[in-house]
């Protein structure tokens, strides 16, 4: 089965008599009218059987097509099918008949519904060829523990959950001296002012069914502290104690430090003994600004981010862990390394007077760091 990714199109070109088949980033030129009316019938859905059966189509010619179409992997090679937990169980043989059947399953249809809009990213990420169906399943099996106490916190765990991963979590000690939701969590996710003083943990696993895309495992333990995550997330200031232990046994993680005045930072992304770390990044930046140390008198309320950046943040970094686990499962699909190259070694830098323009700065791995070694 091979059959053209969902959006592409076919679009006239400005030199009669030839098209484009493609999409804004990727296109191949039709220079024939053999050619149109194969890309016309892929477009319509038919299949490569059907196409034979065209009057004055040679198969050369759709080969060749479809050869073209497969180097700018404009097509699927086949269907995935979605990975689920086992949602009911009953020792009744009609009710596992009645509630089998997807076609009148309004569970069944929901989530095909939600999921239409991920597998519109995942069908197009480099190296798949099955609509992205396995890659977006793959996300239930990633554990992401996130830590730290803000509003970008709070929204990365429902940004997470709707996205797929069913697994994320919140450290124990992630809210440290406020255990209980109050005014800074209004309007973020699920948080209404009538959830005021109740437990902000507790809210999150109640809300975790709500929230996640897949449907979730009845025999999991989500909040295990035993299971070792796949990718850590701090937000806020880190403990230098937490970041030398995560350093030294190897712990994949991600850091966004607590906001200074109006600027924020989002990064880096930290595989220990690969990628330069937090510090690289701290000692080439004092060297640039000219300081030896930084002396911050901010209090914690200060640290927060207003709204609108705060969620900007939030689908910038949540962004960043979806590419880094659908680049590692796309790497496993194919038996390949996978390619982090755009992920690590750099910070996002933002102003939130300019949101629309953040910058991505480079960090080398500084020499009295260590890191390395």
């Amino acid at each position: 089965m091979r059959e053209l990714k969902g959006g592409v199109a076919l679009s006239q070109s400005t030199t009669p008599g030839q098209y484009f088949l493609g999409t804004l980033k990727r296109v191949i030129r039709i220079y024939t009218p053999e050619e149109k009316v194969i890309a016309l019938a892929l477009v319509a859905g038919k299949s490569e059987k059907e196409i034979l059966q065209t009057p004055n189509v040679l198969s050369a010619t759709v080969s060749a097509l479809l050869a073209q179409l497969e180097v700018e992997e404009l097509i699927n090679h086949k269907q995935g099918v979605l990975r689920v937990s086992q949602r009911f169980v009953s020792k009744l043989d009609n009710r596992v008949k009645k509630n089998s059947r997807p076609a009148v399953d309004a569970g069944v249809q929901q989530l095909q519904r939600r999921c239409a809009p991920e597998l519109n990213q995942t069908n197009w990420i480099a190296g798949v060829i099955d609509g992205g169906v396995e890659t977006l399943s793959s996300r239930q099996n990633y554990l992401c523990e996130i830590s730290g106490n803000n509003r970008v916190a709070t929204l990365l765990y429902s940004l997470l959950l709707a996205s797929g991963f069913s697994q994320v979590r919140f450290t124990p000690t992630s809210r440290g001296r406020y255990p209980l939701i109050g005014d800074i969590d209004m309007a973020l996710s699920t948080f209404r002012q009538s959830d005021t003083g109740t437990a902000f943990k507790s809210h999150c696993e109640m809300m975790r069914r709500e929230l996640a895309l897949f449907p979730l495992d009845r025999e999991e333990n989500y909040l295990d502290e035993a299971s070792t995550p796949d990718l850590r997330i701090h937000c806020g200031d880190i403990n230098p104690e937490t970041l030398s232990l995560w350093m030294s046994s190897g712990e994949k993680f991600l850091i966004i430090p607590s906001p200074r005045a109006d600027s924020a930072l989002i990064g880096p992304l930290v595989i220990p003994g690969v990628s330069p770390c937090l510090r690289c990044y701290e000692l080439s930046s004092r060297e640039q600004r000219g300081v030896v140390d930084l002396l911050d008198f901010t209090p914690d309320v200060a640290k927060e981010y207003p709204q609108i950046a705060a969620h900007f943040i939030a689908a910038m970094a949540a962004s960043l862990i979806v590419q880094f686990c659908d680049a590692t499962t796309v790497a496993n699909q194919t038996d390949t390394a996978a390619d982090f190259s755009a992920l690590l070694g750099i910070a996002i830098s933002i102003d939130y007077q300019l949101l629309a323009y953040p910058q991505v700065v480079a960090i080398p791995r500084h020499p009295l760091c260590g890191c390395a070694f």
